[in-house]
């Protein structure tokens, strides 16, 4: 192509009208190709994603939601930071009204994770919502997720909605001899002895209060499973070891053994939903409550051996209560020994201290796991009419996976049969067991579980 060299000077002001059409005709042109294509870019990979109370996505796929308090999160794109003020914004719309809500500045974000608790203030509707999420990053990117999900309300009231009592009765004497069932299944791993009375009502005490701090410890999880962002998130359920006359109580009793099932450490019945907040789990028709005793058959166990055999007269070991140093007065001498202590009663009381930390967590978890079927745990079938939990077998009322599976991850409201003595005692690989976060959603009222879609 031949080109021709324009002679002469042109003015400044030429240049300038020039570059700006331009620049004017490039932006035209770049604006009909966007629009050509729908508007910028958008990136829906996958990136950016809408979460629902911590759960992850397969399993939070069905759930049922009230129409407030639960948990909204957006897990941003990784390693990118947001345009501006205004680069990241939330939709809601009722496909039922019709009504749209934009939510841009009510989201706490940490470590790439944008947060809200649905207010009641919202008032959203039951039905099917819309969500949708839109976010600019400093290059310009677009990211968007959108999702649907069903709000609606519960039949009779929330479950634990109503504050509640679980009262867990030491004081059960099923044979009615006089002495506690729980005093006499501590004799059995030699942490009492039936003619040191008030030594061994000490030592009970000590262990009750171990695992009802264990079983607190349990629904106020720390971890924050719902990803509320928040420092406490304690489930609206008391614990105690006595009860209350004006609080809706159920009572589950401790001590004694499983007179028809070798080996259960316990039978609490399933309540779907909490319909009952008054029961009362010490039967034996059917067999119901906690069973101490049962703990035998963690025998081989190496942490049971390490903490009770020195307690234990067939393994060489001497029943608390029974060695020269055994007193009250021990547990007012410092656990070095330090004090007036020797330093055989400092390596005595802290085998003590030992049996009683190790007992009262794996009994402590033991109630956790017991309490949450009473509570409404673990409801069969997928969300929402239940909440992935088994329905026959050692299953019944115990998760399963998405896909119907044992799970692969240790919950505490796995089939309890499974669990190790160390893993009870939470000195397992995974530390102590814990509730999944669609458990803990339901605990928390923060999924609908329904008897009809």
């Amino acid at each position: 192509m031949r080109t021709h060299r324009i002679q002469g000077r042109v003015s400044g002001p030429l240049v300038a009208v020039f570059l700006g059409v331009l620049g004017g005709l490039a932006l035209l042109a770049l604006t009909r190709f966007e629009f050509a294509l729908g508007g910028p870019k958008i990136d829906r990979s996958g990136r950016l994603v809408i979460l629902i109370n911590g759960i992850p996505e397969r399993m939070a796929r069905d759930v049922l939601l009230p129409n407030h308090a639960w948990v909204l999160q957006i897990r941003l794109p990784e390693e990118t930071q947001p345009g501006n003020d205004e680069a990241f914004l939330v939709t809601l719309r009722s496909e039922r009204t019709g009504a749209t809500i934009q939510i841009e500045d009510r989201f706490s974000i940490q470590n790439g994770i944008a947060t809200l608790a649905i207010p009641k203030s919202i008032g959203l509707a039951t039905g099917l919502l819309s969500v949708r999420a839109t976010y600019i990053d400093a290059t310009g990117r677009h990211f968007e997720d959108q999702r649907r999900i069903r709000i609606r309300s519960w039949f009779g009231g929330s479950p634990i909605g109503e504050r509640q009592i679980i009262h867990f009765d030491f004081e059960v004497d099923r044979d009615e001899d006089g002495v506690p069932d729980f005093l006499k299944d501590l004799e059995r791993f030699g942490l009492a002895s039936p003619d040191q009375r008030d030594f061994a009502e000490r030592i009970a005490a000590r262990i009750e209060e171990r695992a009802l701090e264990r079983v607190e410890r349990a629904y106020d999880a720390t971890d924050d499973p719902n990803g509320t962002g928040r420092d406490r998130d304690p489930v609206h359920v008391r614990f105690r070891p006595d009860t209350d006359p004006r609080s809706l109580i159920t009572r589950i009793c401790i001590g004694g053994s499983d007179p028809l099932k070798r080996g259960s450490v316990g039978q609490v019945r399933f309540d779907l939903r909490n319909e009952d907040k008054t029961s009362v789990e010490c039967g034996d028709e059917p067999v119901s409550g906690i069973f101490p005793a049962e703990l035998e058959i963690y025998k081989d166990s190496p942490l049971y051996r390490a903490v009770l055999d020195p307690f234990l007269k067939a393994h060489g070991g001497t029943v608390l209560g029974k060695h020269p140093d055994d007193s009250i007065s021990m547990f007012e001498i410092d656990a070095d020994g330090s004090g007036n202590g020797s330093v055989w009663i400092s390596r005595r009381r802290s085998e003590v201290d030992r049996a009683i930390a190790v007992i009262g967590d794996v009994l402590g978890s033991i109630m956790a796991h017991e309490a949450g079927h009473a509570l409404g745990l673990v409801a069969p079938s997928q969300p929402g009419l239940g909440l992935f939990g088994g329905s026959d077998g050692e299953a019944y009322a115990h998760n399963l996976d998405a896909f119907g599976d044992p799970p692969s991850d240790l919950w505490l409201m796995n089939p309890g049969g499974r669990f190790s003595f160390e893993e009870l005692a939470g000195q397992g690989v995974d530390g102590p067991l814990r509730f999944r976060p669609l458990n803990y959603a339901y605990l928390r009222d923060r999924v609908v579980v329904s008897d009809k879609h």
